[in-house]
């Protein structure tokens, strides 16, 4: 760790602390996997009034503007999960704070302390060794993204930076505005991203969303990347839900979308559990009285494959306009164009294999 950071991260955890006497970072070091932010693992020992504490930490922090996919901000992120952790039964980590000033890190970051729990979510499948746990673990999964779902909007975007935390021009007023300005912003960045004949599978996309939209449901506040690699689990129960910073104002049903694609390319079985409920999308649907089909969820796994193709394809554009010499942009073509038959298979082309 560079010696001018480590002093940055010190004093900013002064900042947070400005009651401690000294502050000492320990076996700090990058966390693998993700693509969106700089994560940094670290433990810090603080001094106050005598007493040593050592605190378990998390840094995140922005890429460079070049590199960056989501435009996304700490602050928001911050003020989020404190949010929810002071008003909701929802496990989060604590958010000790946030700094936006470029100067300090090079990028804007924030510090959130580490939680306990597994992260191999494999674990709880297959054989794995928690395979006792997996009822319990995912009932309380489920638990939880109804109350994110049921909790009031104003509770948790009190003022209102979750309508449209991206500024892509999001209307959150109502369901019908929000589903219409997501189309357009959709349709808006088409002529930016296309780069290839191939690409165009995805304004059939586009337009296939806007012509058959489903019934609407309540919008709610959404976590926006709910999967199984984004919460911890120990001893029966979530022990967090992590990685917020794509959450927003949407459709409850993209979280369910999104878990069900996630859940089938991980080899996870999390949509089959709780058993005694007949399944995740059961368990939900017993819990909010809302009768969400399947087909209603493979409508909302091709919205969020939209939602998540637009900045992948503008950041892609980018590298190959020669705009920067990025090469986790170069390397999204490869990690993304297996996607496409599956986009086929939603839109029911015909020779699409199942």
């Amino acid at each position: 760790m560079d010696g001018e950071f480590e002093q940055q991260v010190e004093a900013m955890l002064r900042g947070i602390h400005p009651d401690a006497e000294h502050v000492e970072i320990h076996e700090f070091g990058p966390i693998p996997g993700g693509f969106s932010r700089e994560t940094y693992r670290f433990d810090a020992t603080i001094h106050i009034e005598g007493i040593r504490e050592r605190h378990p930490l998390i840094l995140r922090m922005d890429p460079p503007e070049s590199a960056a996919i989501l435009d996304t901000s700490r602050a928001i992120e911050h003020d989020l999960i404190e949010a929810i952790r002071l008003n909701t039964q929802i496990p989060v980590t604590e958010s000790l704070g946030h700094e936006m000033d470029r100067s300090v890190f090079g990028e804007p970051a924030m510090i959130i302390r580490r939680s306990h729990g597994n992260s191999s979510t494999t674990d709880l499948f297959h054989d794995g060794p928690d395979t006792h746990q997996v009822d319990d673990v995912v009932r309380h999964l489920c638990e939880s993204l109804v109350e994110l779902h049921q909790t009031d909007i104003s509770t948790l975007n009190p003022d209102g930076h979750l309508d449209d935390p991206r500024g892509v021009g999001i209307d959150a007023s109502s369901w019908d505005r929000y589903m219409d300005t997501t189309f357009e912003y959709y349709l808006d960045n088409y002529p930016k991203l296309n780069r290839d004949p191939l690409l165009c599978i995805l304004l059939d996309t586009f337009l296939t969303l806007r012509r058959h939209k489903p019934r609407p449901l309540p919008l709610s506040l959404i976590h926006g990347d709910f999967n199984p690699a984004n919460f911890l689990y120990a001893d029966g129960k979530v022990a967090a839900l992590i990685d917020w910073e794509n959450a927003r104002v949407g459709d409850p049903r993209e979280d369910l979308g999104w878990m069900m694609m996630m859940d089938d390319l991980s080899n996870t079985k999390i949509m089959s559990h709780p058993v005694d409920e007949g399944g995740f999308l059961a368990y939900y649907n017993k819990l909010t009285g809302y009768e969400i089909t399947e087909q209603e969820l493979g409508y909302f796994i091709l919205f969020g494959s939209a939602n998540i193709a637009v900045p992948i394809n503008l950041a892609i554009k980018r590298r190959v306009n020669g705009e920067n010499r990025e090469l986790l942009h170069l390397y999204l073509v490869q990690s993304s164009t297996p996607a496409y038959p599956g986009i086929a298979q939603l839109l029911q082309y015909p020779g699409v294999p199942a």
